[in-house]
């Protein structure tokens, strides 16, 4: 009997541990250690931000297959900006694909932090360990400017 409880208490811990994961705060927090903010600024104003999410990080059971980084930006400038920014990564790795995330697609990790913002998708070939701890993410956009994102430094799991 006292083994039978033994292991529906082991088994009821490990699923609240793993739901506790996946809880909408903890999400938060994982995007907030996985982002990082640039901008652009022109004659002392600020004509565009951006801030790169790498998802790996956030959600790895999900974001697993590619590299994945979640895209926000602001920008005043009245410009389609999906086909004015090319994206690459470490050792110059060009993008595979990138698309506009629409507002119905929201979620808890997927969002922009005001109305004014857009947020792209964007996907990369997967890379080895190694490239990943020495990732950045580097941003051209046509007529306006550059933007590096550094990744290098790790994000430790949390440990409550």
């Amino acid at each position: 009997m006292k083994i039978i409880i033994f292991i529906c208490c082991f088994v009821f811990c490990g699923c609240g541990f793993y739901n506790n994961s996946f809880k909408p705060e903890v999400l938060a927090e994982k995007k907030i250690l996985s982002s990082r903010k640039a901008e652009i600024v022109q004659n002392g104003k600020v004509v565009m931000v951006v801030i790169a999410t790498y998802l790996n990080n956030v959600n790895p059971d999900i974001y697993n297959t590619r590299e994945y980084f979640f895209i926000e930006v602001f920008s005043e400038l009245d410009i389609p900006l999906i086909y004015y920014m090319t994206f690459s990564i470490t050792n110059n790795e060009r993008f595979l694909w990138i698309r506009e995330v629409d507002k119905d697609e929201f979620d808890d990790v997927l969002n922009v932090s005001n109305k004014w913002s857009k947020g792209f998708l964007i996907a990369f070939d997967d890379i080895d360990e190694y490239d990943k701890k020495n990732m950045k993410l580097n941003l051209v956009v046509d007529t306006i400017g550059e933007m590096n994102f550094d990744f290098t430094y790790e994000v430790f799991e949390m440990q409550l």
